[in-house]
């Protein structure tokens, strides 16, 4: 490696085609910048000790990894928490959310969840059902987000979501989606791809089907208005592919996919986890279809 901890040697990293092993300590203290910038400190730790690597790790960096470990298991357990809480919360009123991003990821025990950390917990809700969770979660001591009328206008027309919730005591922060895409997009999500396939976790609480899980982290990527931490996304898309390799082809997601309409990014993301990770998922893409993708 050069004397400067660059981009290609951190791509070379997580690929796998490169060791930890070498770094001089100037350039685990770039690599640490990078990690925090996409906050990734507590993946990067589980990525190390998968690889078996945590012993090429300097003192001071270790450091640095093992708090931000500790930091999302902790997390781990408090969304487990909240999970439970929330779902008590709107069982009152008989509806029963869907677990997005993050939490699902931690509810289905995926492999990116460890060291993830996450900034708030989504939930999916049909979109008759806004007004009633909004009164149930008022009731339940949460706090909705005080917006201008601008604002307020903004949310209820052209946003997925409703404006975000947080609880004082718990210090957590919430976002109900009722889709999960923007509608400013004028892309719409057919309900039964949203709810008619959820999974339910060992313990009761409902998850969107893994294709649509992936699909939807494709999306976040590809739709989200902050890309800051568009790095931590695809690590996250190339990650849950690979759990579901273990257990399915991934040609079941080309086709749901192409349902959606959203296959140009399905093949983007591919490509892009391709370049990153040295794997090769273009190929389950026939010549004909990146064709037809790349030129219409």
């Amino acid at each position: 490696m050069t004397s400067l901890f660059t981009a290609q040697n951190f791509f070379a990293l997580v690929a796998r085609k490169e060791s930890v092993e070498g770094l001089s300590l100037k350039q685990w203290e770039q690599l640490l910048r990078i990690l925090r910038g996409a906050d990734m400190l507590g993946s990067f730790y589980y990525f190390l000790q998968r690889h078996e690597q945590l012993n090429l790790v300097p003192e001071f960096a270790l450091g640095h990894l093992l708090s931000a470990k500790r930091y999302a298991d902790r997390q781990v357990q408090q969304v487990n928490a909240e999970v439970s809480i929330l779902s008590d919360c709107l069982a009152v009123i008989d509806c029963k959310p869907a677990f997005l991003k993050g939490a699902a990821y931690v509810l289905k025990n995926s492999s990116n969840h460890f060291g993830r950390v996450m900034s708030d917990i989504d939930i999916l809700v049909p979109k008759v059902d806004l007004l009633k969770v909004e009164n149930a979660l008022k009731q339940d001591g949460w706090l909705e987000k005080k917006l201008d009328d601008y604002d307020e206008q903004y949310y209820r027309k052209w946003v997925h979501e409703l404006p975000p919730f947080s609880h004082p005591e718990r210090g957590v922060t919430l976002d109900v989606h009722h889709t999960i895409i923007p509608p400013i997009t004028g892309i719409v999500i057919p309900q039964h791809y949203l709810f008619g396939n959820k999974i339910e976790t060992e313990f009761g609480h409902l998850t969107l089907s893994a294709e649509m899980i992936i699909m939807h982290c494709i999306i976040h990527l590809f739709y989200n208005e902050d890309y800051e931490k568009s790095f931590r996304d695809i690590v996250d898309i190339h990650m849950l592919l690979l759990d579901y390799e273990n257990e399915h082809q991934i040609t079941a997601i080309n086709q749901v996919a192409n349902n959606l309409n959203f296959s140009k990014e399905w093949y983007y993301a591919l490509y892009l986890c391709d370049h990153l990770f040295n794997v090769h998922r273009v190929d389950t893409l026939s010549k004909e279809k990146i064709f037809i993708l790349l030129h219409f």
